[in-house]
């Protein structure tokens, strides 16, 4: 299903905003800046054209629910009992959602975004800044995204700085002040630099957290309304594998969408982890 013109329409609005704002900041420090080095120039080229890449990657690419072969038996699975004894009656996995508007059995980890009018694989959230959803195959263009960002903004307010010192200097040495108008352009782009760039630091950080944790941003923040997660102890996550192989599956997943299959609950064991454990949590 296509995401709705509306939404796209959004995306479109904000990338162009993203983009004149950079490409503004870049022309002010080329025509501000008396002693721009050719390399740092082309420093901040490449990061800002980085960033556009996988900013523009990002979009509409989170991939579609997986269904195979053997969802009958998995949800047949999914709502069966054991006995144990006779006063022991326990499902071993979560059931499995049915996604009333796309008429499918939702693989666990996807949620239907109301937004983009479908459903989402390993769904984090919707990004208005994307215009779309960020799921399983786009989490890691997402970040790079967010990386590459936060280091033009921070890479550029350091510039914008040495250019207030750069006309500092002039008015000391000049004993004149005719670069107001050089002191607020810089001033305002600064400002947008360093609000970019704490905003966008602040989601990196969250993000690499969720990511080396095997988490995602719905999963984190909606863990008591998920099924799938309410099935296990509370700082319990069935799809935690270590950090090696949460690295491993959010960046080097070729393409390709992995079927989650949550553990039994007679095998899982006690995860305690430095974000959320049975002591304390971040969140």
């Amino acid at each position: 299903m296509v995401v709705p013109n509306e939404v796209k329409d959004i995306g479109i609005a904000c990338k162009r905003f993203l983009f004149t704002t950079e490409f503004s900041g870049f022309l002010i420090l080329t025509l501000f800046q008396n002693e721009l080095i050719l390399s740092i120039g082309i420093r901040l080229l490449i990061e800002a054209i980085l960033a556009a890449y996988f900013y523009i990657k990002c979009s509409d690419s989170s991939g579609i629910p997986l269904q195979g072969d053997d969802d009958l038996e998995l949800s047949q699975l999914s709502i069966s009992t054991q006995q144990r004894d006779n006063s022991q009656q326990e499902s071993q996995i979560p059931i499995r959602n049915i996604c009333q508007e796309c008429k499918i059995i939702q693989p666990f980890r996807t949620k239907h975004c109301t937004k983009c009018k479908k459903c989402i694989p390993k769904y984090d959230h919707h990004c208005f800044w994307v215009g779309g959803c960020i799921g399983e195959l786009n989490h890691r263009i997402f970040w790079l995204f967010l990386f590459f960002q936060c280091l033009l903004c921070f890479d550029s307010l350091f510039q914008f700085n040495k250019q207030l010192s750069l006309y500092s200097i002039y008015e000391e040495e000049q004993k004149d002040n005719k670069y107001q108008y050089q002191y607020f352009v810089i001033l305002l782009f600064g400002a947008i630099s360093f609000g970019f760039g704490i905003f966008t630091g602040a989601l990196l950080l969250y993000h690499t957290m969720l990511i080396v944790t095997g988490q995602t941003t719905w999963e984190h923040t909606k863990r008591d309304k998920i099924t799938y997660l309410k099935f296990y102890p509370k700082f319990y996550h069935p799809y935690n594998y270590g950090l090696i192989v949460n690295m491993r599956l959010t960046f080097f997943h070729n393409n390709k969408q992995s079927y989650w299959i949550p553990p039994q609950k007679d095998q899982i064991q006690e995860q305690c982890n430095l974000f959320d454990n049975k002591y304390y949590s971040c969140c």
